[in-house]
């Protein structure tokens, strides 16, 4: 199981981090430039995280099925990367809508923000509550999880810029990121039995 346990946090890193990229690109189209969706995508991705884990550790950690979290975390992630591919381009346009033609910096700031971390939001609160379901497992301490998450953070970066998105482009970059979480999902719920 400890063999398992890395290999989906790894799987579920590349994904994340995946997601990150494209989902910085994706912005950075609606809003002109990419340092705006950098920041956004960055605030909205760290926010989520904390509040996933701040809002599920202590479920999961009074879970008597904390794998079930796991699974069900990752699935989350996947089905809600599978929806973005599908409703980003009307959440773009809503986007640039509200922001308007003549937006003055505190309001694109504001609209920019606020739009990553709600559409954002279910996707990077589930991942932050990855970690703490691992972890509650036991069959392998925190710092080999956290590595291995970290180890395949950094794949999915430098893969997801410098070889998925030239080559298969935003989509289907995004969706084997999603393909990765519910694999993931898949592969938990197949430990459960």
């Amino acid at each position: 199981m400890k063999h398992l346990a890395l290999l989906l946090m790894a799987a579920s890193g590349f994904a994340g981090l995946g997601y990150q990229i494209v989902w910085t690109q994706q912005f950075g189209l609606v809003l002109g430039h990419e340092s705006a969706a950098v920041l956004a995508v960055v605030a909205a991705f760290f926010g989520g995280l904390s509040l996933g884990a701040l809002l599920l550790g202590r479920r999961i950690e009074a879970s008597a099925v904390p794998l079930r979290w796991y699974a069900g975390c990752e699935a989350l992630i996947g089905l809600w990367g599978a929806l973005l591919m599908v409703a980003m381009p009307a959440a773009s346009r809503a986007a640039l809508a509200l922001i308007g033609p003549e937006a003055g910096p505190a309001w694109l700031w504001s609209v920019a923000f606020g739009a990553s971390f709600l559409l954002l939001l279910p996707a990077t609160a589930a991942m932050g509550a990855t970690l703490p379901a691992m972890a509650r497992l036991g069959t392998a301490a925190v710092a080999p999880l956290y590595a291995a998450n970290t180890l395949g953070a950094v794949a999915g970066v430098l893969a997801t810029a410098f070889w998925l998105i030239p080559d298969w482009g935003l989509t289907r970059s995004a969706g084997l990121c999603v393909a990765l979480n519910l694999g993931c999902a898949l592969l938990a719920g197949a430990a459960l039995q």
